[in-house]
Parts: structure tokens; sequence; C-alpha cells
């Protein structure tokens, strides 16, 4: 089970990711139930709904994961390790955020900060992809060594940066999926999860988005999760006050 707390405006929000166990004050709490795999032992309170994600199975051998890459993420990340480019694992945190938030700028979509990520504690895993010291693209995912399931949290690349070299970057932040996908197999775990799928979207960018993280062979699904009322009401009006970003 990942369980932690997050400052929202003035409230304490509790987060609770895959394995739910009841309790009473979860009825009155500002809580939120994320992809809860035991649904059917609890009863849950709050407004359920359903996402969708797309997921890897990592119990297979990495010969057979590996066969349901597209043949162009596999021959760019060939490139890409002959090219040179490295890929690590650090929580180095001030250093990631300052690269996420800035790729995050150009897209004009939500940053993070330090807090944020310093709050998910031991739950968050960073990793990078280099070439000649420089970040080409980054990422991090939730993990519960529990349930041996890792999910994607944040990601961004240099592609948005004025001169950059978008093919390689490119090749690089594919070969570090792969990478991503190879540590955590290799650490046991049992579910590699991209961390969402816009379902019947007719936007092109999510688009785009969905196909890039079908080309490395996952299934989609979904995902059951669950807002207690006072975080639906406070989740309505965030959204009313063009605030849904903090949440």
């Amino acid at each position: 089970m990942i369980r932690f707390y997050r400052k929202i405006f003035f409230f304490n929000l509790r987060e609770i990711w895959f394995n739910y166990q009841f309790s009473v004050a979860d009825i009155f709490g500002i809580n939120v139930f994320r992809d809860v795999k035991n649904v059917d032992r609890n009863i849950i309170p709050g407004v359920k709904e359903i996402s969708h994600t797309i997921q890897i199975n990592l119990e297979q051998d990495l010969e057979a994961i590996a066969s349901h890459f597209s043949e162009d993420v596999r021959r760019k990340v060939r490139k890409a390790e002959k090219e040179g480019v490295t890929c690590y694992f650090h929580n180095e945190t001030d250093k990631f955020v300052a690269f996420i938030n800035d790729f995050a700028a150009k897209k004009k979509t939500f940053t993070t900060s330090k807090r944020k990520m310093i709050e998910l504690g031991e739950y968050i895993n960073m990793s990078f992809a280099e070439y000649d010291g420089r970040i080409l693209a980054a990422q991090s995912f939730l993990i519960d060594k529990d349930m041996k399931i890792v999910t994607g949290l944040h990601s961004g690349t240099t592609r948005l940066q004025e001169g950059a070299d978008k093919s390689m970057v490119g090749r690089a932040h594919k070969m570090l999926i792969v990478k991503n996908i190879a540590y955590f197999k290799e650490r046991g775990f049992k579910v590699f999860d991209f961390g969402g799928y816009a379902l019947n979207t007719k936007d092109e960018s999510m688009k785009g988005i969905n196909n890039f993280k079908l080309s490395f062979g996952g299934k989609v699904v979904p995902c059951i999760n669950y807002y207690s009322y006072s975080y639906w009401i406070l989740r309505k009006l965030a959204s009313l006050f063009r605030l849904s970003g903090k949440l």
C-alpha cells in the first residue's frame, strides 16, 4: 500500500493507492483512494470514478516483454545505446524538479515542487537519461514494494528547448522507458504502469501520448478510484475556480 499526505490549499489530503482497508475516519477526512485492487472486499466511502491506464506484466521474462515493443522502439533504443546515451536512477530532487518544471512551463501544463516530491517519501523513484553530461529525459515513479506495482508520475524531455535535437531526445526517452521497465523487472516488481490513458479522447496531443505508451506493448486496463465526499466537493470548487492543477 502507498499512503502519504499532501498539503492542498489549507487542508491535509491523504492519498492511498492500490490496497484499501476501511476506517470510519475515511468517511469524514479529505481522502483519495486510487486504483483500488481489493474493491470486492471493502465498502469504500465516497464518489466512485473509473479511469484507465496502460500496464505491462513484468512477470514475463525480459525477452517476452521486449518482443511486444514496436519495431520503432527497438530500433531507436539500439541507436541511442550506440550514441552513448546513459540511463540511471537517483533521487536528486532539486535537479529533477528543475528539469520537470522547465518542461512543464514550455508545455504549459502543471508543475511540481520539491515539497510535493518530499511528501512522497520512500514511495518515489526518479530516473534520468543523459548524453554528454546533459539530461535529455527524466521520469518519476510511485513504487509499492508490497504489491510490487510501479506507476509513472512525472515525465519530461528537452524536446521543447530551443535548438534541441528532437530525434535524439526521442530516442533517449524511449531508451529510458525500456531501461526503467528492465530495472523494475529485475527488482521483482510485477506490474509496470504508465500512469494513465486518455480513453476515447479527441485531443490529438493526447492521442499521440496514448500511441507512444502503447508502442511499448502494454494493455489498457481500468482503474477504480474513490474520492471522499469532502475531497469531491473540494475538487468541484477547484475546477470552478480553475485551480484543478492543485489537486
